[in-house]
């Protein structure tokens, strides 16, 4: 999981499957209208949270279906669960706590009640202190990275981004399942490849799915949360 679009797409494909039909929403203060048979049950807020509507009657269990839905997903998109800190680590002041710090380079951590812990790498100003060119994760593997690259702890040539990944799982795959030339040995090593790969980006497990998340969210402005 890159960033919340890359959740919101999982999410609303999910609800589709469950029955549900999810539009962009007409107010600004939602991300999406939630409807079921025809009716508009539910709201998705900016926050992150489902807003059940006033004005209609809803059974509480299809409140909790879609509370369940999202956290499944986020779940299965590869949020962090375990908390990566404790109470030695320094609190600053934003809520997040810091990890690790570096040549100029922060890695710190905040917990969010849908995505777990949520983790940012940042440079500080030298002069003021604030922080500058602030990037957000919501998987521990690519927040690592970055702070190392960043940082200057490693060589950047040497990692895989996250898009090289997914083009190398699709190789993989496609290698796979149409070379019959393959020895099994050299089919088993694709294999454990494919589970590392999964293991960082656990969403490749997932199929497609038949909602169609760009023709109704594909303008939708990136939002993301502080951490």
């Amino acid at each position: 999981m890159r960033s919340k679009t890359d959740f919101y797409r999982l999410f609303f494909e999910q609800l589709a499957r469950r029955g549900f039909d999810v539009k962009r929403s007409q107010s600004s203060d939602y991300i999406a209208d939630i409807y079921f048979k025809n009716q508009l049950v539910a709201y998705f807020s900016k926050a992150d949270t489902v807003i059940q509507n006033p004005f209609v009657t809803v059974k509480d269990k299809l409140i909790r279906l879609i509370n369940d839905t999202a956290q499944d997903t986020a779940n299965k998109a590869g949020i962090c669960r375990d908390c990566p800190y404790t109470d030695a680590n320094e609190k600053l002041p934003n809520g997040s706590y810091k990890l690790a710090e570096y040549n100029g380079v922060t890695l710190a951590c905040k917990e969010h009640h849908l995505f777990g812990y949520v983790f940012s790498t940042y440079r500080t100003a030298p002069d003021s202190g604030e922080m500058m060119a602030r990037q957000i994760f919501y998987n521990k593997e690519f927040a690592g990275q970055d702070f190392a690259k960043r940082s200057g702890l490693v060589d950047e040539r040497a990692l895989f981004t996250e898009e090289e990944l997914r083009v190398l799982h699709a190789g993989l795959v496609k290698m796979s399942i149409l070379d019959q030339d393959v020895s099994n040995e050299a089919r088993e090593s694709v294999e454990r490849i494919l589970d590392k790969i999964e293991d960082i980006i656990p969403e490749l497990r997932e199929q497609e799915m038949e909602f169609d998340f760009d023709m109704e969210f594909g303008q939708q402005e990136e939002m993301e949360i502080g951490g």
